[in-house]
């Protein structure tokens, strides 16, 4: 509810005469989409639809951001900008503004690690300089990765009280000058490690170690989380942050493909192979083929 308000409140600062109607539809609408899967999309925007008779609002995206989307992906990382894989990096940015944590859910393949990567590096290109560390929680013990003490009283820091800390101090490769500075966890939840981010991802904003030190997130800082699922998460963790789910089908094949032969060191009719792949393989490559061109595109 509180998020709602958050984004109720920046919706009435930018429209000053939208009624509270159309306000409060539009918050609801636009904060819980990005969360909700393909089959129950219809589901949810007809239960908004008996909540605000009558009232037709439709969806407006900033066109100088959408812009600047589909100009990164295109020219700075030779990527596809497709529209559905824009309109999620512009859900994206829109989720960490009104929240500073933020879990990306969606299959392997589907493009979740793109999506934060090209929202990085248009916040660069925006003057809006983010630096980012990237680590696997999965990959090292709850103590590695939070920090303990040692058999002989010694204490270790861990890996990733060690990025916020240097985060929060503006230390090794953090400045003063940096806008957004990012920690992207990308592995599974598992609450014997996501449950000790609870106080970090709630208003509280703070990291409390074995060791009685105390972290704050600054206002710079953001979380990260790319997952495949929320299996493993409590509510109380689902509800301390964003949640912007991508389809399996929101991309699809067809990027891989156009950007492979963007790409392509062969003189290919590129024409006349999207107009074969249209008429004969478009029926069947939904189930089998997509996975070629994800291992090898």
């Amino acid at each position: 509810m509180k998020s709602v308000l958050r984004q109720a409140g920046k919706l009435k600062r930018a429209n000053p005469n939208l009624s509270e109607d159309e306000l409060l539809m539009k918050a609801l609408r636009d904060f819980n989409m990005p969360k909700i899967v393909t089959d129950d999309k219809n589901i949810f925007i007809k239960l908004i639809e008996d909540l605000f008779p009558g009232i037709k609002y439709l969806m407006k995206q900033d066109p100088d951001l959408k812009a600047v989307v589909m100009s990164t992906a295109k020219k700075d990382l030779g990527l596809v900008p497709e529209e559905i894989f824009t309109l999620k990096v512009v859900q994206l940015r829109e989720i960490l503004e009104v929240r500073h944590c933020v879990f990306v859910v969606g299959p392997p393949g589907c493009g979740k690690s793109t999506v934060w990567q090209v929202l990085i590096q248009v916040q660069n290109n925006l003057n809006e300089i983010t630096e980012f560390d990237t680590l696997n929680p999965k990959a090292v013990t709850s103590d590695e990765l939070y920090g303990c003490y040692s058999k002989t009283k010694e204490w270790k820091n861990g890996v990733l009280s060690m990025i916020m800390k240097n985060q929060a101090k503006c230390e090794e490769k953090y400045k003063d000058d940096q806008v957004y500075k990012w920690s992207v966890l990308d592995g599974d939840i598992d609450p014997e490690w996501i449950e000790s981010l609870n106080t970090v991802m709630d208003d509280n904003k703070v990291l409390t170690l074995v060791s009685n030190d105390r972290i704050f997130l600054t206002p710079s800082m953001r979380l990260c989380f790319e997952i495949s699922n929320l299996k493993n998460a409590t509510p109380a963790t689902v509800s301390r942050a964003g949640v912007l789910f991508i389809n399996d089908s929101d991309i699809g094949w067809i990027p891989y493909m156009n950007s492979w032969l963007e790409r392509s060191q062969y003189k290919l009719n590129k024409g006349t192979l999207s107009a074969q792949d249209e008429r004969m393989v478009m029926p069947d490559i939904d189930d089998v083929g997509k996975n070629v061109f994800y291992r090898n595109f």
